[in-house]
């Protein structure tokens, strides 16, 4: 078969397809900060400082896909939050902008294009398009529903309120959060779709805190699921229209879900590394492809490039080798070691799909 761009490789593997080998995308945004010697505080403020760590990044990984990624809190910002932060470590929310439940009426869905740190990231996948987007996956961030829903009125809180929920059907803390769920589904809709307009070819779903190590399979099943359904219903035919494609990513151990996770629409499924691979493609690997899931601190960060290559073989073996893109559970840790990243690399370039 001859060799394929690693736009066109991707979407085989989305499509279920044969590929000339496995794509391979590991989820790194900081790292690529990093890889650049940027400091954080300012790759994650200016689009264009992000965009060139990136295709540094790229220069040298050669990956399946580069992303505009720095944190969680751009999207946020736009409805009213403040951040701080910092030269070597991601933003940490500074205000809520939701400090009681009747705050939720006055929030209003923000403009992407001119709120928050938002058109950062858009400037930065304009970017990324315009240096690799005819070969390489730009892959967009997107706070997924529930993640952005506590990013408004910080997690612990938003917690607290999630269970008074579950535990009062009916009740006030319920109708605020599912009104607070209309509303962060709308914002990541309209971040995404302005994404697709900027040139991204991945838009995503990243609900960290629907993670199955977090909630219970029945509170993802009503204040999570129904939102990422919706999103991906309303984006999907957005992102076929420009060839683009949509994906799910939920942290920790999400077994009990993978159903539910299959049913939102997603055509990919970014899967952390606690979740087994081989059980995951018996589940549902012949409606969605797989993405993941080698452990980001233990390998990546930590492991040896023997245990790296041995770990992303095992991955290939157990869900692959088509509707698989070989990936990072979760994001890169900003300083892991770069032949660490080209092991895991390596391995997907002599596998055959």
């Amino acid at each position: 078969m001859s060799s394929l761009t690693s736009l066109e490789r991707i979407r085989r593997a989305v499509d279920l397809g044969q590929s000339d080998c496995i794509p391979v995308a590991p989820y790194m945004g900081n790292h690529g900060a990093a890889v650049a010697g940027v400091p954080i505080d300012k790759y994650c403020q200016s689009g264009e400082l992000m965009a060139e760590a990136q295709y540094r990044a790229w220069q040298l990984y050669q990956q399946d896909a580069v992303v505009a990624q720095s944190d969680n809190y751009y999207i946020a910002e736009g409805f009213g939050i403040t951040v701080e932060h910092h030269p070597n470590g991601t933003p940490t929310l500074k205000t809520p902008v939701v400090n009681e439940l009747k705050d939720i009426d006055r929030l209003k869905v923000p403009n992407p294009y001119t709120d928050g740190r938002m058109p950062i990231y858009l400037e930065a996948i304009k970017r990324l398009a315009k240096l690799v987007g005819e070969r390489v996956v730009v892959r967009a961030p997107g706070t997924g529903p529930l993640s952005l829903a506590s990013h408004l009125m910080g997690t612990n809180q938003f917690l607290i309120e999630l269970a008074t929920a579950s535990m009062e059907p009916g009740g006030e803390a319920e109708k605020y959060l599912l009104k607070l769920m209309d509303l962060t589904t709308e914002a990541l809709f309209s971040f995404a779709k302005a994404c697709l307009e900027s040139g991204a070819q991945m838009v995503q779903a990243g609900d960290s805190l629907a993670s199955g190590d977090v909630i219970s399979p029945a509170t993802y099943k009503k204040f999570a699921y129904p939102y990422e359904k919706r999103f991906f219903k309303e984006i999907g035919p957005l992102a076929k229209e420009r060839g683009a494609m949509t994906l799910l990513h939920i942290c920790g151990n999400n077994t009990a879900v993978l159903d539910l996770m299959a049913d939102t629409g997603a055509q990919i499924l970014e899967l952390d590394y606690k979740v087994d691979m081989k059980v995951a493609k018996a589940r549902v690997g012949e409606r969605v492809c797989l993405m993941g899931n080698l452990n980001p601190s233990a390998l990546l960060l930590q492991g040896t490039v023997e245990e790296v290559e041995q770990a992303a073989a095992q991955v290939i073996s157990n869900a692959g080798p088509m509707g698989l893109i070989l990936g990072s559970g979760c994001e890169v840790p900003m300083y892991a070691p770069q032949e660490n990243l080209l092991a895991m690399i390596r391995v997907a370039r002599n596998s055959r799909s």
